[in-house]
């Protein structure tokens, strides 16, 4: 081939834009690389905070389930999942919400441990929780289960305020019967279901105030 056809056939040098062309490609793939690997690893730090802030949070309810359990050496009441049970006989004559003095004995017994677990969570709140069976309830005071289960739960919420708890800490809540402990099918389930609740939660959960009330 002659000279003069060598320079027909490549008029110009293709090599140095090709070999630009190809770096910029292999930057390109190096960039991309180096962009997964940095969410990658921003991922995996993520993943790690939260393992770490599942376990703090497992760790703070093991340790206010072992406080909470430290109100039940009387054997007057149970603790379940965090929970102080106390069975409604305790508490009160049958279908009233008026806490009898053998109850007012109890809390007052109550209230100091309670109070101990407030100076030591103070982000938490003492929800007394209200429960019946499923026998409908009618009288002059009350029309329903719901408004019973209601009416007890404030009436201890007054009386661990009256020993001393803060007003501010402690929440009422009826569930009259729709949360049964077990089936409702004799007399010694019924009583299981007929009931007051104690326990703590974080107060953002039951109010969005940002003060606290110690």
């Amino acid at each position: 081939m002659s000279r003069l056809s060598r320079r027909i056939l490549f008029p110009v040098n293709v090599w140095p834009p090709m070999v630009d062309a190809i770096t910029l490609v292999v930057a390109a793939l190096v960039l991309i690389a180096l962009v997964g690997f940095v969410a990658q690893r921003g991922l995996s730090a993520r993943l790690v905070e939260r393992d770490r802030e599942l376990s703090r949070i497992r760790e703070e309810k093991a340790r206010v389930e072992r406080r909470l359990k430290a109100l039940a050496t009387s054997g007057m009441v149970e603790v379940v999942d965090g929970k102080v049970i106390l069975a409604g006989e305790l508490l009160f004559d049958s279908g009233s919400a008026e806490v009898t003095p053998k109850g007012r004995g109890f809390i007052a017994q109550l209230a100091p441990p309670l109070l101990a677990l407030l100076q030591h969570e103070p982000d938490q709140v003492v929800l007394i929780g209200g429960h019946a069976d499923d026998r409908p309830i009618r009288n002059e005071e009350f029309d329903s289960n719901w408004e019973l289960s209601a009416a007890r739960a404030v009436a201890v919420a007054r009386a661990l305020e009256d020993t001393g708890l803060p007003p501010g800490r402690v929440v009422a809540a009826g569930f009259g019967q729709h949360h049964p402990r077990v089936p409702n099918e004799d007399e010694a389930s019924r009583r299981r279901n007929r009931r007051i609740e104690v326990l703590l939660v974080p107060m953002h959960v039951v109010s969005s105030s940002a003060t606290r009330n110690e």
